[in-house]
């Protein structure tokens, strides 16, 4: 019996198969680049050379599975190799592997994965996910049968995950190359094997590749659909340079748009003993992290975002200690928590957290939570001004609020922010909102920044005038080295 697969692969899809010595792999980066078809294949495909095998693909939600996925491959998957289980979303192949479809939209998701096996993840818009379910979800791919195993993603820019995704795999170096990436812990510190592993000591890596995908790759869409291009070059210019041409470096959405590396960002310099020092703490042990952020104001009421703490999995207590070791002597006016912080146990002391921060010597006071207000507040921290160089009275763009390059976290974190589809004044939820959080209860203790004075343009006397003084000048120096 003869059956006929109605699919042939694109070179760049054929790309995407053929790649299997890798941990990790994120295909696409623009519309119409054949991402779905790529994904359903090369999973039927995997199914039926490795009998036995079990894989999964997600989608964001159940109406975006159904849509795509489930519709798809009930249209193309051949009858007489795989049987479709409609109450439990999973395809059978005649070699008994299984591939799952399922969607994953909250946190709590994860418990239904606890103790599951899978040769191969596969995750459909990677950007719309929240990179810890997708690190989670990497502790779940293993299995005792001797096949490979690996992680395939596909994608457009945009959406609340595309600050991760860029991250783990645009920028690791250039595309459709295997790149051997290090694994680091929570604080940035390179992973190693343990000694009771054969590899021990040795660093702990990850093979990625990205492998980017245009419309113009999908020849026989566009011979299918040729007015497809035309559509997306309708688009706004953010989406159409995200959608049409594959650009990572835009995002659409974005809150903060007022962000720039070259204004916000600075070196770290020695901060003087008197400017006034304060702290902005975000409560959370897990998934969520517990943050502190220092922040120190000069005597012109310009603010520097100088250190970060970003860690999971620390006790109320610990993260006192951590505090206070990393403040040292520093002398703090005063330090800013989430409301949470003053959330009684249930348990043990009943003893909420801010009263354990006491105890270790960090008082803190309750933060104002207002969103829209706070995240206001915090924009005119961050929006670009002009001030003048007092040296050379040249003009020049700073803001009122900047950070260390030191703080690699906040760095990331602020330009993630994307605007709420419901609420559009406010941000949406986001895995990285934590550091945003809070530099707006910070924001929200202070007084609005003061408007700096706008740049003075001298007029066409007082150019005169500096004219004549500069020749003045100019005339005693002569005169002194004719006198010597």
């Amino acid at each position: 019996m003869q059956i006929v697969i109605p699919y042939e692969p694109q070179p760049r899809q054929q790309l995407y198969h053929q790649t299997t010595d890798i941990d990790e792999l994120l295909y696409g980066g623009a519309a119409g680049g054949g991402k779905t078809e790529a994904t359903i294949w090369d999973a039927l495909y995997y199914g039926l050379t490795y009998p036995q095998s079990r894989q999964i693909i997600f989608r964001r939600t159940f109406q975006d599975l159904e849509r795509s996925i489930i519709a798809r491959t009930l249209q193309v998957y051949p009858p007489e190799l795989a049987k479709y289980n409609a109450s439990k979303h999973t395809w059978t192949l005649v070699n008994g592997s299984i591939i799952e479809l399922a969607h994953w939209d909250q946190d709590s998701d994860y418990l239904k994965y606890q103790g599951a096996e899978y040769d191969v993840v596969r995750w459909e818009e990677l950007t719309q996910f929240k990179e810890i379910w997708y690190v989670l979800m990497l502790s779940r791919v293993r299995g005792s049968r001797p096949y490979p195993r690996f992680v395939k993603s596909t994608t457009n820019p945009g959406n609340e995950g595309h600050v991760w995704v860029k991250k783990r795999f645009v920028d690791i170096g250039p595309p459709e190359q295997v790149h051997t990436v290090q694994e680091l812990t929570d604080d940035g510190e390179p992973m190693y094997y343990p000694q009771e592993h054969p590899k021990a000591g040795q660093p702990i890596v990850s093979r990625r590749i990205f492998i980017p995908a245009k419309v113009w790759d999908n020849q026989k869409l566009l011979e299918v659909d040729p007015d497809y291009v035309a559509r997306l070059m309708r688009l706004p210019d953010k989406e159409r340079r995200q959608l049409l041409e594959g650009d990572w470096d835009v995002f659409a959405g974005q809150y903060f748009e007022e962000w720039s590396r070259s204004i916000h960002v600075v070196e770290p310099f020695e901060i003087p003993r008197e400017w006034r020092r304060y702290r902005a703490l975000d409560e959370g042990y897990f998934p969520d992290p517990f943050v502190c952020i220092w922040i120190a104001v000069d005597r012109q009421g310009f603010a520097y975002v100088y250190r970060e703490k970003v860690q999971r999995r620390l006790l109320s207590r610990e993260q006192a200690q951590l505090v206070k070791q990393l403040t040292g002597d520093e002398v703090i006016d005063y330090s800013v928590g989430d409301t949470s912080f003053w959330n009684r146990s249930k348990v043990d002391t009943n003893e909420s957290p801010a009263e354990i921060f006491a105890k270790e010597g960090v008082p803190l006071i309750q933060a104002n939570k207002e969103r829209v207000n706070g995240w206001k507040r915090l924009r005119d921290w961050l929006k670009p001004i002009e001030v003048v160089d007092p040296a050379t009275g040249k003009t020049y763009k700073t803001a009122k609020l900047r950070v260390f390059s030191t703080c690699v976290k906040t760095i990331e974190a602020i330009p993630a922010m994307i605007h709420d589809e419901k609420k559009p004044e406010d941000v949406a939820e986001h895995e990285l909102d934590h550091i945003p959080d809070a530099l707006r209860y910070w924001a929200m203790s202070r007084p609005s920044p003061a408007k700096p004075e706008p740049p003075k343009h001298p007029t066409e006397r007082e150019m005169v005038q500096r004219h004549i003084d500069k020749l003045d000048r100019m005339a005693k120096r002569k005169k002194v080295e004719y006198l010597g």
